[in-house]
């Protein structure tokens, strides 16, 4: 158990370093007012970059591995995400249209949305087995989990960030006050 202990107090350490720059830089941002867009944009950069270092970290990949690894995640990570935005879009549809659509019309936009989810299965087996190729069945089984890891990891992260921001903000006021 300690040795867990040791294993993940450096990632989360890093973690909350990165986070931290990234608030701040976001904060700076928002100051500054630039535009939504851009903010997002390097909102998004950022939290790639802790998911690249995350991954790699947890996976130990050699700099082989990595080199040859990115780009085959890179690509999955693509289409999954065009897939779930093209199913997003469908539900959304469907969800804002229900009542104008015909029978034969809904079961049509089902159909595309459970197709949806079958093609993110297929490309699920089809890059586990390609990146297998690249690191190794263990490490690729690993990695299915890891992303969920990821988010539930960044999102304690910024929920402990925005507590203590709260409470400094209380403790700001309270200063003010005297």
């Amino acid at each position: 158990m300690e040795n867990s202990t040791r294993k993940w107090n450096p990632i989360i350490d890093r973690l909350k370093i990165l986070i931290l720059i990234l608030t701040i830089s976001l904060s700076a941002s928002n100051t500054f007012s630039q535009e939504d867009d851009s903010i997002d944009s390097t909102k998004h950069e950022k939290v790639e970059q802790l998911k690249i270092a995350y991954i790699t970290n947890e996976l130990n990949l050699t700099s082989s591995e990595a080199e040859r690894f990115w780009p085959v995640y890179n690509e999955l990570s693509s289409k999954m995400k065009n897939n779930r935005k093209e199913r997003k879009r469908l539900t959304q549809e469907l969800r804002d249209k229900t009542e104008q659509l015909k029978d034969e019309e809904i079961k049509k936009k089902l159909n595309l949305i459970f197709e949806n989810e079958t093609v993110e299965i297929t490309l699920k087996k089809e890059y586990i087995s390609k990146i297998s190729d690249i690191i190794g069945f263990k490490k690729a089984a690993k990695l299915l989990n890891l992303e969920q890891d990821f988010k539930r990891e960044l999102l304690k992260l910024l929920k402990d960030d925005k507590r203590q921001g709260s409470r400094q903000n209380t403790n700001q006021r309270a200063i003010r006050r005297n």
